[in-house]
């Protein structure tokens, strides 16, 4: 048995034509996998500032996202070693890389305030601190915003 679609035709061409439902399968098995697959990665990016800064812009303000943007820079990027630790350095606000988006900046050594003894991902809290691989771990989380 198959699905029929309507295929625009002209009148006396008209008819119903049966697709076979592996083929309808096949496409929607393709569609949700291409949303399974996408995590956090795309909703941020990130720019390498001077001084070995890396700031993370992301489409929603959440605290995985922008750790995500960061893990994922220094990993791929920088080609940082996953036990490397990042750090917060300015916590949410106006991206210098790209005017109008909202941005943490991130370093790989304490920020002049000094680290964080902070035990959560918050990254409103200068100095918290992450390694890189804990980072991009963020990326497989599921976030309020999707």
């Amino acid at each position: 048995m198959g699905v029929f679609m309507r295929i625009p035709c002209t009148r006396q061409e008209c008819a119903m034509t049966r697709v076979p439902p592996f083929i309808i399968t096949a496409l929607l098995a393709s569609m949700t996998g291409a949303v399974a697959l996408a995590g956090n990665e795309s909703r941020s990016i990130a720019y390498s500032l001077p001084g070995g800064l890396i700031e993370v812009v992301a489409d929603f303000s959440e605290n995985s996202i922008y750790w995500c943007g960061a893990g994922d820079h220094a990993l791929n990027k920088m080609r940082k070693p996953g036990n490397q630790r990042l750090y917060v350095w300015k916590g949410p606000s106006p991206s210098i890389a790209q005017p109008g988006g909202r941005a943490v900046t991130f370093g790989f050594t304490p920020p002049p305030q000094g680290a964080s003894p902070a035990l959560t991902n918050d990254v409103g809290i200068i100095g918290n601190t992450l390694s890189v691989s804990q980072a991009k771990k963020t990326c497989d989380e599921r976030t309020s915003s999707g």
